[in-house]
């Protein structure tokens, strides 16, 4: 720091003129600079210098010389910061947290067990059970992926709504008055730190329930499809979100209807929620349209058979995402913009909802689609991989994807009305089926998270007819399969949507970009992510009523994946009473391992802080960064006491 006010003072010396010269003046310096009028021992003006002196004698200092930058010192006394520090750019490594995690081989991965089963009353459960975090059962103070999950759904023609804990299966909370056809979410749809159950009571409202059982808000009535199923989202960026339950939309924190959707063609559906065109606000998918958040119509699909369900993926390495529409025996691909790419013909018919993921590890995504008769796994061309029967009645089940034996492939996992089966992603081969599963089936799917949190996975799949009439978790009857995450909260699973504590992201991470998949997930929720850090490395005062002030600023990226343009620097004062936002700074594109260029930033005397500056990256939280915790960096100098 420099401060370098300027004092100059003024001597001035009287000469002694002749008398007899006064009618005729002579000018007399003698050895003093000021020259003199010997006739009226008057001094003369000289002219005005910029040396912050009033040469001239008129009460003023520096008249006429320019004041350019409005500081109130003149331009010529101005004083310039030396060059400061700003870092030295280049690549650094990447923090091991930041890496991702590592794939896990499985010894015997086919070695099957149940873990436990839930009977409930009624005829079983019908709808896809949700896993997600209600309570803080390891007394940090927070409900997050660290406590012990819990599943939650409804129970078939008891209507009542479920919540188990999930390791050990023992009953938290069932509560009479839900939909036993309505599927659930597990969310923090009011942003209050604790996740709610999102479902639907008789009646068609959609209502959110807290950890206890109890009813925060229900909403009114609307008119919706049977077996209706909700998605969350913070669809528009503004903080807030908001539940869509079939046909519905209505605010997560309140339950006061924000809109309806109308005019869909098809029945049987489950909607997806998703910004598709990367503008910021999201898309709704529901049966063959698709709307914005208020539920207007933006474009539809063709279809018109049954069973209407959607995926959204990466196809053509652009940013949108791609949306695949299953109806009666088609399967359609649209591009962001509605633009029809593709579409193939389905074997069978009433496919229920595809899954996503690279089922033959060729490094690209696969489809997989059940269809009444078959489920098949397609390239995104409409190219057969292979093709198995299955005895699905009514069709509409589901499937879902993980690779279970660590090979690199997904698997496909499935449950018909008499069998769950795996079948290994690339080649249809049944590497593990169980007919003690029995299901009339809509669109529940086997669902895998680790229930327990020991660092294994398990599968959960709702039955309702035969011997299993509820809840059964399967494990590995060894050393466990992958750990995967602790949560899968919602149908239209993409991973991003839904973050580890139950918080719904804003904006939510493109999961096409992040790991191409839908309603699958990689072994690990932790990929190669982004760590961004901000360093003050010098900061110039000359002086504090004039300034000049200079900041330097240095971003580094210590994670394994880039971060777009557009992130923000906050710059603060610090102050007694605390920090004041002085400036702001948006970034470049940030790739990953590296530091960037330092940045010199111009502020004025009155940001200076009387204790110093904070700097503070992406204070937004724009970015899902593998370490939250390491966005501030302060300077801490009373600079101008």
């Amino acid at each position: 720091m420099r401060l370098a006010p300027l004092l100059l003072t003024l001597g001035c010396v009287e000469n002694t003129l002749n008398k007899a010269d006064k009618d005729d003046p002579v000018f007399d310096s003698g050895t003093d600079p000021t020259p003199v009028d010997t006739a009226t021992d008057s001094v003369v003006p000289t002219d005005e210098e910029c040396n912050g002196v009033d040469d001239d004698l008129d009460g003023q200092v520096d008249e006429g010389f320019p004041d350019d930058d409005g500081n109130g010192r003149v331009d010529c006394l101005d004083e310039t910061c030396p060059a400061l520090d700003l870092g030295t750019p280049g690549t650094v490594p990447s923090v091991e947290a930041c890496e991702g995690g590592t794939a896990v081989t499985v010894t015997d991965p086919w070695n099957v067990t149940i873990e436990y089963q839930y009977t409930s009353a009624g005829s079983g459960v019908i709808v896809m059970p949700a896993v997600g975090n209600l309570n803080d059962d390891d007394g940090n103070g927070r409900v997050d992926e660290r406590d012990i999950p819990d599943i939650a759904f409804t129970t078939w023609t008891a209507n009542t709504l479920v919540a188990l804990d999930g390791a050990t299966g023992a009953e938290i909370f069932e509560v009479s008055g839900f939909d036993g056809q309505g599927g659930v979410t597990i969310a923090d749809v009011d942003s209050d730190g604790e996740p709610e159950v999102v479902a639907f009571q008789t009646g068609y409202r959609i209502a959110a329930v807290d950890a206890t059982g109890s009813i925060e808000w229900s909403s009114a009535s609307f008119s919706m499809m049977a077996y209706p199923q909700p998605a969350v989202a913070d669809m528009d960026g503004d903080g807030d979100v908001e539940v869509v339950g079939d046909a519905g939309i209505v605010d997560g924190g309140s339950g006061a209807t924000l809109g309806t959707i109308s005019g869909m063609a098809n029945s049987w559906r489950t909607p997806v929620i998703a910004d598709l065109d990367q503008d910021g606000t999201s898309e709704i998918i529901l049966a063959n349209i698709v709307t914005d958040p208020d539920g207007n119509r933006l474009w539809s699909n063709s279809g018109t058979g049954s069973g209407n369900f959607a995926a959204v993926a990466d196809i053509d390495g652009d940013p949108g995402g791609e949306v695949f529409f299953v109806s009666g025996s088609t399967c359609y691909v649209h591009d962001e913009d509605g633009t029809l790419l593709d579409s193939f013909p389905i074997p069978g018919s009433n496919p229920g909802p595809p899954s996503v993921a690279d089922f033959d590890g060729d490094g690209e995504v696969e489809i997989a689609v059940p269809a009444n008769t078959s489920i098949s796994v397609f390239d995104v061309d409409g190219t057969m991989l292979w093709t198995q029967p299955i005895n699905d009645t009514s069709g509409l089940a589901g499937c879902s994807g993980y690779d279970v034996d660590g090979d690199g492939a997904y698997e496909v996992l499935y449950a018909d009305q008499d069998n769950f089966y795996m079948y290994d992603g690339a080649t249809g081969v049944v590497l593990y089926s169980n007919p003690n599963h029995n299901s009339g089936t809509v669109w529940e799917y086997p669902v895998i998270a680790d229930v327990d949190n020991d660092g294994s996975a398990e599968v959960v799949i709702a039955s309702n007819g035969g011997a299993w009439q509820g809840v059964t978790v399967f494990g590995h009857n060894g050393d466990g399969w992958p750990k995967s995450g602790t949560t899968w909260g919602t149908h239209d699973f993409a991973v991003t949507n839904l973050n580890p504590d139950g918080s719904v992201p804003s904006p939510a991470d493109p999961s096409w970009q992040v790991y191409n998949v839908f309603r699958a997930r990689p072994q690990v929720d932790d990929p190669a992510g982004p760590d961004l850090l901000v360093s003050i490395t010098d900061v110039c005062v000359m002086d504090c009523t004039y300034g000049p002030v200079r900041i330097g600023l240095q971003v580094t990226n210590q994670g394994s994946r880039e971060v777009s343009a557009g992130v923000v620097v906050d710059v603060y004062a610090v102050d007694g009473a605390g920090p004041r936002l002085v400036t702001q700074v948006t970034l470049p594109d940030i790739p990953a391992t590296t530091r960037l260029e330092g940045i010199e930033v111009a502020l004025s005397p009155a940001d200076v802080g009387e204790q110093g500056f904070e700097a503070r990256i992406d204070e937004a939280g724009a970015e899902n960064e593998c370490d939250e915790d390491n966005n501030v960096d302060r300077w801490r100098d009373a600079l101008c006491p």
